[in-house]
């Protein structure tokens, strides 16, 4: 299986994206957005899901977007200023624009690309599926948003509302705003809850109800969003697990790769 990194981002080498799988034939396609709180990227959040999507009949990716730190043992120093946003959700278009430029050689339906996020990667994934057809998204990019245009959305145990997280561990994510202290403002522009509209993807979305760390309570506020929008999605919640356990095997949630499958089949 393939492992070859592949830089996609002109002013930033380390953003890359990892290829899981095989060349050969035209797959669907899933981008990875490991979690990590934006601090850096959790190993078991990135290739295992992505060899595992690929043995499902996946062109997998794993995207190494930027995050604070390289890695959780180099956690000092100035961080990243790249991980400000729109930084991160620009960086998945340019995944989406690479893959579909170069369907062909890399055995990519172009049709039928989703993105995947955990924790504060689903953060990521659902902010890009509200703001990928947004200016300031799009146009340092493309010209025209369809090109960089999500499937699909699948949504693990992700963070939906920022301000629910403030004061708790992820503080740090909220580095991404720019400022330590956001604004309320600000907090709402990269809250996925308060930006679902029609041009928000089919998403499905998994979590524990047990989850600690990111409660269940931001996964129900998303598929209400979704629901109020009018849009296609599908939540299953999980009665216990703790967060962040990846593919989740040997827990209840071990489930969730088959029932995602299932609904990107649907809607892509």
């Amino acid at each position: 299986m393939s492992k070859d990194k592949i830089k996609i981002w002109r002013t930033d080498e380390n953003v890359t994206l990892t290829c899981c799988s095989e060349v050969g034939g035209r797959r669907p396609a899933v981008i990875i957005l490991p979690g990590g709180g934006y601090i850096a990227a959790a190993p078991s959040e990135g290739e295992p899901v992505g060899e595992r999507f690929a043995q499902m009949g996946y062109a997998a990716f794993v995207l190494n977007y930027s995050t604070m730190y390289r890695d959780f043992e180099h956690t000092s120093g100035e961080p990243n200023r790249r991980t400000m946003f729109p930084g991160p959700i620009v960086q998945v278009g340019s995944a989406i624009k690479y893959l579909r430029a170069n369907a062909e050689s890399l055995g990519v339906d172009a049709n039928k690309i989703a993105v995947m996020g955990f924790s504060a990667g689903g953060h990521l994934a659902a902010t890009f599926g509200n703001y990928w057809n947004s200016p300031h998204v799009y146009s340092g990019i493309v010209s025209d948003p369809e090109i960089i245009r999500p499937n699909a959305t699948v949504l693990c145990y992700a963070v939906t509302r920022l301000r629910k997280v403030r004061g708790s561990s992820m503080n740090k994510a909220i580095f991404l705003c720019g400022d330590e202290k956001p604004s309320d403002e600000q907090l709402r522009m990269y809250s996925p809850v308060n930006n679902v509209g029609e041009q928000t993807p089919p998403t499905f979305l998994w979590h524990s109800a047990a989850d600690t760390d990111v409660p269940v309570q931001q996964s129900y506020a998303m598929s209400s969003a979704l629901m109020a929008a009018k849009r296609p999605y599908e939540l299953h919640v999980y009665s216990s697990g703790p967060h962040a356990t990846g593919l989740s095997d040997g827990y209840p949630a071990e489930t969730w790769p088959q029932l995602a499958d299932s609904f990107l089949k649907r809607y892509m």
